[in-house]
């Protein structure tokens, strides 16, 4: 299928770009992921006319984008609101009552799981593991780190987001979550920690979890 000039993603400075991340490449087929990503920033999800201009750069398939698209899900199939809100779930989050702060956020803003609110600002959706354990319960603003909330905080937060923008509310109330620094020798000589003595695990034992 012929794709119209108006229906087309990569022109211009962005198909040079893309040209660019192929030569990158041995092999252009391996451009597939970070070419997804361009298609994603530019039209805000991974659209399917999006999908057949990679394949005809690419040599490939449609289908075969769609196969890689489909896998990752931090790609986009359809369109998003003006902010993904990605709330944490997993273990960690959900023993300090990340559930119960989804499904407030949810009846707050009167909307489902995987939808957007009616005036297209969020799009929520709940995601397995934030890699943010020691913050927990935290949820993400367009991959934006914001750690230690609960069912009012994150209401407010999200209000917050509404209201002054997304960069300012994280600048002052965010979080970097920046990795661990490395263990010193006297910290790699003592071994790892006993399992059950972490301070998850106090908690967990105080409220009947373990």
């Amino acid at each position: 299928m012929t794709l119209n000039a108006s229906d087309k993603v990569f022109l211009k400075e962005r198909l040079e770009r893309a040209r660019e991340i192929m030569l990158r490449y041995p092999d252009s087929r391996s451009a597939l992921l970070p070419l997804l990503h361009e298609l994603q920033d530019a039209a805000g999800y991974v659209t399917q006319s999006g999908m057949r201009e990679i394949a005809d750069l690419l040599g490939i398939t449609p289908a075969e984008v769609l196969g890689t698209a489909s896998f990752y899900t931090m790609f986009k199939l359809e369109p998003i609101g003006d902010h993904l809100v990605s709330v944490c779930t997993s273990l960690s989050c959900q023993l300090y009552g990340a559930d119960v702060l989804y499904r407030n956020l949810l009846a707050h803003f009167a909307v489902a799981n995987k939808k957007t609110t009616a005036d297209g600002v969020f799009t929520f959706e709940e995601v397995e593991c934030a890699a943010a354990c020691g913050g927990a319960p935290c949820l993400q603003i367009d991959y934006k780190y914001f750690e230690f909330l609960d069912p009012e905080k994150a209401v407010e937060l999200l209000e917050d987001v509404r209201n002054r923008g997304l960069s300012i509310v994280h600048e002052e109330r965010g979080s970097v979550n920046a990795p661990l620094p490395p263990l010193t020798p006297e910290e790699v000589s003592k071994g790892p920690a006993p399992v059950g003595s972490g301070p998850l695990s106090e908690t967990a034992r105080e409220e009947g979890h373990g």
